[in-house]
């Protein structure tokens, strides 16, 4: 818990810096913070190329217009939110899981690694995480995208709320029953019931 503390803590104090006009700090946010919009952006966008120029015109916004954002925002959030706007004003929809989405994830070497590779542990052997990533795949777009947003980017059930404009029981709802989905596409293995397990825990 002080760990958690001293990140928000440290990231309050950076949005400060870029506030004041510190281009160190705005700086270090870009480099902080664009691997995940690659990640989440890439949800909506599959080209590279017009997918870079979006998130670079983003940083230019924020710094231009950095006197009037709030004095205090949850970073990674802020930053996910206003790109997702951006996408959707440029008539980009969220997409469900494809191969050559995580052909590109795993090649672009600043997207960390996949949904199943942050859950859970390192022991998990790929046949285990394919076993995963098919179930996740047989999920619709929403349920995809909420799976997305809480187990992987780690936004709260507030969050989400908010980036997919539901009302906060129709999140917990949402979740709830892509996580019901995947339990019943997954075997009924040990490995399945650990994985199911784990999921629970970060509800």
């Amino acid at each position: 818990m002080p760990a958690r503390k001293d990140v928000c803590f440290e990231e309050a104090a950076l949005w400060k810096r870029f506030k004041g006009g510190d281009k160190a700090a705005f700086t270090l946010i870009y480099r902080e913070y664009t691997r995940y919009l690659f990640e989440y952006g890439f949800r909506f966008c599959t080209d590279r190329e017009k997918l870079k120029d979006m998130i670079h015109d983003l940083f230019i916004e924020m710094w231009n217009s950095r006197d009037t954002v709030s004095d205090e925002v949850a970073i990674r959030f802020y930053l996910c939110r206003s790109l997702k706007y951006k996408l959707i004003r440029a008539n980009y929809q969220y997409r469900t899981a494809s191969g050559r989405q995580d052909k590109f994830l795993h090649q672009y070497n600043q997207v960390e690694s996949t949904v199943e590779e942050r859950i859970i542990d390192a022991e998990i052997s790929d046949s285990r995480s394919i076993l995963l990533d098919n179930a996740i795949r047989k999920l619709s777009r929403r349920q995809q995208e909420i799976i997305t947003l809480r187990f992987y980017m780690g936004f709260t059930n507030a969050q989400i709320a908010e980036l997919m404009h539901m009302k906060y029981q129709s999140v917990s709802n949402l979740l709830y029953n892509a996580l019901g989905r995947i339990k019943e596409t997954l075997e009924t293995t040990p490995f399945a019931r650990r994985l199911l397990e784990t999921f629970y825990l970060f509800l």
